[in-house]
């Protein structure tokens, strides 16, 4: 390891305080201020090493052995995808312990279980043959399937094995086979964070809201996200289009309505970050990835709005309090009901408009 890249690797640790939850944004658009870029340079050194957007965060693995990439030692270590049973069946993973976790580690008498829903046996254009083919193409745009087989896991690619199967970037996880996914290697979503202001001030900063999926059990609300083929945004954005005009017909108990104005906030997304998804339908050979985009909304601060002509208060109007929705809006704070990980994407944006927290 050169010096330069050490001492970068070593001020990010100072600035992270040893907080392996931290998301790092890794990519702006042009409309950033100054101020907001200089925050964005000083937090992106270790996004190719260290990004990950998990149901339960893992702890950065400091491993024992002596390997010398720092893709190896700053790795963190999926958890949730590695406990009890598999979603929907009865089907056990095999239990490993953390330092069990990477492919590095000689573990012969690993042999976890082999599990593919039923329903995903049949051939279709949004599902892998079961049968791995020789014309599968790994850690690129398959051209074949029309799948982008990339990772944004910190180690840039995945290992094949010796049976030809992909390996999970992250390690071992208890089971092999597609469980629930459709797609061996890597299966896409994308998180879609919509912030508004409130005109409220709070201690000098303005309170936002966001919008949420509800939970059904009341628990844990999430924020909206949906499949695609991959990460990249001209790709994706066909799908966004119609995943957001969904939201906005749910919203309002519209049918068959499209407002053109849900393109244009498509339009002026800002891409925020590519991740890993510690998620328990995860295995071996197929595992859950995220594009997370936003598009921010302020009145007090229209320079840094996404677009300054649409108010997503007249498309996303504030239920009454009694109303049951699927998506509501839910305002900024670090007492805000969501899991971990997406708790510190909502931390981290908030953060870069200088959003009440």
């Amino acid at each position: 390891m050169n010096h330069r890249k050490k001492d970068q690797i070593d001020l990010c640790k100072q600035l992270l305080n040893l907080k392996p939850k931290k998301k790092r944004i890794k990519h702006w658009q042009p409309k950033l201020t100054l101020d907001e870029k200089f925050l964005f340079d000083n937090e992106k050194f270790l996004s190719a090493y260290q990004t990950i957007i998990a149901n339960t965060c893992g702890q950065h693995r400091h491993q024992q052995q002596n390997h010398s990439s720092i893709e190896q030692t700053l790795l963190p270590i999926h958890i949730f995808c590695r406990k009890g049973v598999y979603p929907g069946t009865s089907i056990s993973r095999q239990q490993i312990n953390d330092d069990q976790v990477p492919w590095t580690v000689n573990l012969p008498d690993y042999n976890p279980p082999y599990y593919t829903h039923s329903s995903l046996l049949v051939n279709t254009n949004d599902t892998d043959p079961e049968k791995l083919l020789s014309n599968f193409m790994w850690n690129t745009f398959d051209t074949k399937y029309n799948v982008d087989r990339r990772t944004a896991s910190p180690v840039g690619s995945y290992r094949i094995d010796n049976k030809g199967y992909p390996l999970n970037p992250l390690g071992r996880t208890g089971l092999r086979g597609r469980g629930l996914l459709n797609r061996w290697a890597v299966n896409y979503l994308t998180h879609l964070v919509i912030m508004c202001g409130t005109n409220e001030i709070k201690s000098g900063k303005e309170v936002f809201k966001y919008i949420m999926k509800t939970s059904d059990d009341n628990y844990y609300d999430h924020l909206p996200s949906t499949s695609t083929t991959g990460t990249n945004m001209n790709a994706i954005s066909k799908t966004l289009a119609t995943f957001l005009n969904n939201i906005y017909q749910t919203w309002n108990n519209f049918d068959n309505i499209h407002d053109e104005k849900i393109n244009e906030i498509i339009d002026h997304l800002t891409f925020v970050s590519t991740a890993y998804i510690d998620d328990s339908k995860n295995t071996d050979n197929a595992w859950l990835e995220t594009s997370i985009c936003c598009y921010v909304q302020t009145n007090i601060n229209k320079n840094i709005s996404s677009n300054q002509h649409i108010d997503l208060n007249q498309l996303f109007p504030d239920p009454s309090s009694n109303e049951k929705l699927t998506y509501t809006w839910r305002y900024v704070s670090h007492t805000t009901k969501l899991l971990d990980s997406e708790h510190n994407v909502i931390k981290l944006i908030a953060k870069r408009y200088n959003a009440y927290w």
